[in-house]
């Protein structure tokens, strides 16, 4: 890849985050951290990890002895852009309708992809129910990314 060219802009899923915050080091970890993508996460997905830190603690195995959680989140998030939900306000309801009846809790994050104008990377199959943003895969990313190399 020339390194004068864009970076794909993605709006990364909580269920993508989660799987690189259960193992250090993992493959999702580093597409996460890749040189291709442009990743963004809305504010309000924030709460959902929280909810969800006791399950993946306790998930990291002995790992966790290691590194703490906050730490392995701080390092995950890091090439990461948080948005904050004024920034995608405008788009809640256009994406709640769309997204009502299928999951109502990921609003967000189709509002910031309708925001950005840009897809979303996501393993929940329910995302592909949609049908006003694209929907990427974990394994459509990384055939992305070797697309780009």
């Amino acid at each position: 890849m020339e390194r004068n060219k864009e970076k794909i802009r993605v709006v990364v899923g909580t269920n993508v985050l989660m799987s690189a915050l259960l193992k250090n080091n993992s493959f999702t970890a580093k597409l996460l951290r890749s040189e291709f993508f442009e990743i963004y996460y809305p504010e309000d997905g924030l709460r959902e990890i929280e909810y969800y830190k006791k399950y993946i603690i306790s998930k990291r195995e002995r790992a966790l002895q290691k590194q703490s959680f906050e730490y392995v989140l701080k390092f995950i998030l890091e090439p990461i852009h948080i948005i904050p939900s004024e920034l995608y306000s405008q788009k809640i309801k256009n994406a709640y309708e769309e997204m009502e009846g299928i999951d109502e809790k990921d609003t967000p994050f189709l509002a910031l992809a309708l925001q950005l104008n840009c897809p979303i990377w996501s393993d929940d199959k329910h995302f592909k129910q949609q049908s006003i943003a694209k929907v990427y895969t974990t394994k459509e990313i990384l055939e992305l990314s070797k697309q780009m190399r």
